[in-house]
């Protein structure tokens, strides 16, 4: 069964799937789109609302403990997280006959994990890939659960500029410089250290998939990007054995480059169209 959040989950934050007017002879394509760490569906549905309007039907599940504070990736885990991208498989599957996946950071690793599993996958989008945890420090996550519940991002002055993102992006009309807001940063940005191990488990489970890929793939990278360094996902690139891959680098785009906030979005959107129109 689909995921049902034990938490409050706003409207846009919430799964969608949108289904495109298309059919005929050529059959249907649909996309199953997979948010990252801490991500959730609101990041990608505006550029799932544009592929709509090309013919490509879109789904997008929200993973266990997302979609809300960083809190509650509490009992959160790698396996809920890979259970809930079958399921979102099996959703697109209902809808389309030519399947494709896209990925954002964590999500890659997710979709590598399901295009080496089910071989009818007809390519897969990358972006920004995770090959690497963004601080090495969170490498001791996996001992530290068992004596530290609570991480808290904000002593990390790697990770500072990547929290106030998504501080931002739950709510904008946050100050940030604001004393209030600052005093209640802690609580809100807190993260158990439990969700941290199971995300550093999942990117070392993702590495086994990178040399597997013989689909096609095209990757993005921005040359900007808080999470992912550029040279990490050009290693991934190089791993991969698929004949028909292509790297496209923005250097000014940040970590969510497919996103309206960001000016080469529209680029991204009409070039992951290509992509399907290529390999339908």
């Amino acid at each position: 069964m689909p995921f049902k959040p034990p938490y409050p989950v706003s409207e846009e934050r919430k799964p969608y799937t949108l289904i495109a007017e298309q059919g005929g002879e050529n059959g249907r394509i649909g996309c199953l789109m997979l948010h990252g760490f801490m991500g959730s569906p609101y990041s990608s549905r505006p550029m799932a609302e544009y592929l709509v309007t090309q013919g490509i039907t879109m789904h997008c599940p929200l993973l266990p403990g997302h979609g809300h504070w960083p809190d509650k990736l509490y009992k959160a885990s790698r396996d809920r997280w890979l259970a809930e991208t079958e399921e979102g498989l099996a959703r697109i599957r209902e809808l389309a006959d030519k399947i494709f996946i896209i990925g954002h950071s964590m999500g890659t690793v997710m979709g590598a994990y399901l295009a080496t599993k089910h071989q009818d996958i007809r390519g897969m989008v990358m972006l920004t890939p995770l090959y690497d945890i963004p601080d090495k420090r969170l490498s001791v996550m996996p001992f530290l659960r068992y004596i530290m519940p609570w991480f808290y991002p904000h002593m990390l002055r790697s990770m500072r500029d990547l929290l106030q993102q998504r501080i931002l992006d739950f709510d904008p009309t946050l100050d940030l410089d604001s004393p209030e807001v600052q005093a209640k940063i802690p609580m809100m940005s807190r993260v158990p250290t439990s969700g941290l191990a199971e995300m550093v488990k999942m990117v070392k489970f993702g590495r086994q998939f990178w040399s597997q890929l013989s689909l096609p793939v095209l990757i993005f990278q921005g040359g900007d990007d808080p999470a992912v360094p550029s040279a990490t996902i050009e290693k991934i690139y190089n791993m991969l054995p698929s004949q028909e891959k292509e790297l496209k680098t923005f250097p000014e785009a940040g970590h969510e480059l497919m996103r309206p906030f960001e000016p080469v979005h529209t680029q991204v959107w009409q070039l992951i169209r290509d992509f399907f129109r290529k390999y339908e």
